[in-house]
């Protein structure tokens, strides 16, 4: 068993974090990397850094209603899941042509469920989705916004026994043995993070140079998923049964900084979820994981310049999702082209300095209808054919 466990450890490492160094959607952010500390603008700020509410207030005064903003990626360059469809209907024709003594019908689908069992040996696939919404209102004293987002990213494994395949392999059609579950089996491991919360920010000044810090006290549930299933009962959507997970609501925060020396140049720095929490998954088969939520500082600099915007974001310290898996660290870099006031264009990158993770590309762009319907979009993609996107509507006031 614990040859079994480091075995799916291994497989899980470059699968989980391929596109979980975020942690939430918003669509202008990731087309820049994921980079927001010292950039965001009014309607992602809570979601990053509350103290840019107050940052912004004196340049843009409208409150910003985001409804929603929706994210999803993806990786299975191993076409997992539809090798996980066609074992089962190898299986279930393997099991009907046994129970109908058809021998030739049994030789043929043994031989199509040795091939599915191959070829799921060592797969893997990973996906993540979540959604957002704000309120921002200014205000010149105390700017604040309320906010709710939730993110969910999970990965899947095939455990492949040998000993499926051998007793398949000597399997004799004339006189089969009773249908079984296989040994062989799937399973899906993740985590997911909600959190409802109000962010302030307080304007300062020294000596006329503009200064914000925010603070943004949430409520935060986390829920932890540990899914496992003989491969022929194997479903990836069944993950998020109310049996294979486990959850605990609790209070966390957030602090931000925010200080803009000369015009248009902002330096930013963030500390997310300060309280940590661990929440272990439920146990299955004598495997139990232990998924963390740990602070996350951040600092950034943007320049914003005319009709153009360049930012960084670099991660200060090392991140770990589940205890028994390795951290990450991200730099991201990106920018912004005001092409037009109706049009912007925006491309970024973002790099995991511990080597855990793909690299991630990204693109975007956002479109201004009048003076108060926006709507933005986002691609992004990787190594192992890792895809994703981003979507959001939002409303000036």
């Amino acid at each position: 068993m614990k040859l079994r466990k480091l075995a799916l450890l291994c497989a899980l490492i470059p699968s989980f974090f391929a596109y979980s160094g975020q942690e939430y959607y918003e669509a202008r952010s990731d087309a820049m990397g994921g980079a927001g500390v010292a950039s965001s603008n009014n309607e992602g700020a809570a979601f990053v850094n509350p103290a840019l509410l107050g940052l912004n207030a004196h340049k843009d005064n409208s409150a910003v209603l985001l409804m929603p903003v929706l994210g999803v990626d993806m990786a299975d360059s191993d076409n997992m899941i539809d090798k996980f469809d066609s074992l089962i209907s190898s299986y279930d024709g393997l099991a009907a042509a046994i129970d109908a003594g058809n021998s030739a019908n049994i030789d043929v689908y043994r031989d199509d469920l040795i091939l599915d069992l191959e070829s799921l040996k060592g797969t893997s696939a990973y996906a993540s989705a979540g959604l957002g919404f704000s309120v921002a209102i200014p205000h010149q004293r105390m700017p604040m916004a309320i906010f709710y987002k939730s993110y969910v990213s999970a990965v899947g494994v095939a455990d492949i026994a040998q000993s499926d395949i051998d007793a398949l392999a000597n399997l004799d059609a004339n006189n089969p043995p009773a249908v079984t579950d296989l040994a062989s089996s799937g399973q899906v491991i993740g985590g997911a993070v909600s959190d409802l919360g109000i962010a302030l920010s307080f304007p300062l000044s020294i000596v006329n140079m503009p200064i914000s810090v925010g603070i943004s006290p949430k409520f935060q549930r986390i829920d932890t998923y540990n899914y496992r299933a003989s491969a022929n009962n194997f479903s990836a959507s069944d993950f998020d049964d109310v049996e294979y997970r486990n959850d605990e609501t609790s209070f966390n925060v957030d602090v931000g900084v925010a200080i803009e020396p000369i015009n248009g140049l902002v330096f930013g720095l963030s500390g997310r979820n300060l309280i940590s929490q661990d929440v272990d998954t439920i146990e299955v088969e004598g495997q139990k994981f232990t998924y963390r939520v740990e602070p996350l500082v951040t600092a950034g600099v943007a320049y914003d310049w005319r009709r153009l915007t360049v930012t960084t974001d670099v991660d200060l310290i090392e991140n770990k999702k589940f205890k028994e898996l390795d951290g990450t660290q991200y730099w991201r870099v990106g920018g912004e082209v005001r092409a037009f006031d109706w049009m912007s264009l925006r491309v970024g990158y973002r790099h995991d300095m511990k080597d855990s993770t793909a690299n991630i590309y990204s693109i975007g762009s956002g479109f201004a209808f009048g003076e108060s319907f926006f709507l933005d979009f986002t691609g992004m993609f990787g190594s192992d054919e890792a895809i994703g996107g981003v979507l959001q509507t939002s409303y000036h006031f």
